[in-house]
C-alpha cells in the first residue's frame, strides 16, 4: 500500500510540475520547430532513398514512417515526396544543409525544454548548446537512416520467396524496430540534452514512457482521425484538415517527450533532487562575493 501511495504522490507531482512549468506551451513551440524541420528532412530521406538498391525508394521511406506517424500525416508526406522526387538530386545538398540547420534548431528547442523540466538556472553557453544540438541531430539522423535501411530489407524480403511465418510477423517486427529506434533517439536526448550532471540523471523510465506513448499516439490518433475525426476536421478546416492533424500529432509528441523527462526528474532519489538547489545557492553566494 505504501508503494501505491508513493506512486500516486509521484503522479501528482508530475501533473503539478507540468502545469507549473507550462510544458504545454513549451510543447507548442517545439511542434513549430518540428514542423519546420520536417520538409527538409523528407527531402534528404527521399534523396538518399533514391540511391538505395531498391526500385521504389519512396515506398521504403513511407513504409518506415508509417510506423512512427499517423496515417493522415503519411498522406501529406507522400504528397511532399511526390512533389520533390523529380528534383531530389539537385535538392540533396540544399536539403542536407537546411535539415541540419532547422533540425538542430528543433533539437536546441528540446534542450531548452529539458532545461526547464530539470529547473536548470544556469544553461550551457550558446555555442556549446549549438554543438550539442548539431551532434544530436547527426545521431538521430543516423537512426532514421538505419530505420529506412531496415524497412528496405523488409520490403525486399517481401518481394522474394518468404516463409509464411515471416509474412505474418514482419509487420510486428517493423513496429518493434521503429519503437526501438524512437527509444534510442529519446534516450540520447535525455542523456545529452539537459545541463545536469550525469550522476543526477535518470533516463530509462522516461524514455520508455515517451517511446511507448509516441507509438501509441501514432496508432491512436491515426485510428481516431480515420474513424471519427476526419469528417469533423474536414467540415471545420477544409483543405487544412490534414496539416492540422499533423500539427496535433507533433504537439502531442513533444508533450510526451517533456513528460517523460518530468517522470525521470520525479523518480530520482529525493537526496539528489536537492542538489540543483544547493548548486544554485553556491552560485548565488559566489556572485554576491
Amino acid at each position: 500500500m505504501k508503494t501505491v501511495k508513493e506512486m500516486k504522490e509521484v503522479v501528482k507531482r508530475i501533473l503539478r510540475d507540468v502545469e507549473r512549468k507550462h510544458l504545454a506551451v513549451v510543447a507548442a513551440g517545439l511542434a513549430y520547430y518540428f514542423l519546420m524541420s520536417l520538409v527538409p528532412a523528407m527531402v534528404v530521406l527521399t534523396a538518399v532513398a533514391a540511391y538505395l538498391p531498391t526500385q521504389n525508394g519512396q515506398q521504403v521511406v513511407t513504409s518506415f514512417l508509417s510506423h512512427i506517424m499517423p496515417r493522415q500525416s503519411i498522406a501529406l508526406i507522400e504528397q511532399i515526396l511526390t512533389t520533390i522526387a523529380p528534383h531530389r538530386s539537385g535538392l540533396l545538398s540544399f536539403g542536407i544543409i537546411a535539415t541540419l540547420w532547422l533540425t538542430s534548431k528543433a533539437i536546441k528547442g528540446i534542450i531548452s525544454g529539458l532545461d526547464i523540466v530539470y529547473d536548470v538556472h544556469v544553461p550551457r553557453p550558446l555555442w556549446i548548446n549549438r554543438i550539442f544540438a548539431f551532434l544530436l541531430t547527426l545521431a538521430i539522423g543516423v537512426l532514421l537512416l538505419l530505420g529506412v535501411v531496415l524497412s528496405m530489407v523488409a520490403l525486399v524480403s517481401e518481394t522474394g520467396p518468404s516463409p509464411p511465418l515471416w509474412i505474418k510477423v514482419e509487420p510486428y517486427v517493423q513496429r518493434l524496430l521503429a519503437a526501438m529506434l524512437i527509444f534510442g533517439a529519446i534516450e540520447l536526448l535525455y542523456l545529452l540534452g539537459p545541463n545536469v550532471p550525469t550522476a543526477q540523471r535518470l533516463t530509462i523510465p522516461g524514455a520508455l514512457f515517451a517511446a511507448a506513448s509516441w507509438v501509441a499516439l501514432s496508432w491512436g490518433l491515426g485510428f481516431y482521425f480515420q474513424h471519427f475525426g476526419d469528417l469533423k476536421l474536414d467540415r471545420i478546416y477544409g483543405v487544412f484538415a490534414t496539416p492540422i492533424a499533423l500539427l496535433i500529432w507533433l504537439n502531442w509528441s513533444a508533450i510526451v517527450i517533456l513528460i517523460g523527462a518530468e517522470i525521470n526528474v520525479n523518480l530520482r532519489p529525493r537526496k539528489i533532487l536537492t542538489a540543483p538547489n544547493a548548486e544554485e545557492s553556491i552560485i548565488r553566494r559566489t556572485n554576491a562575493a
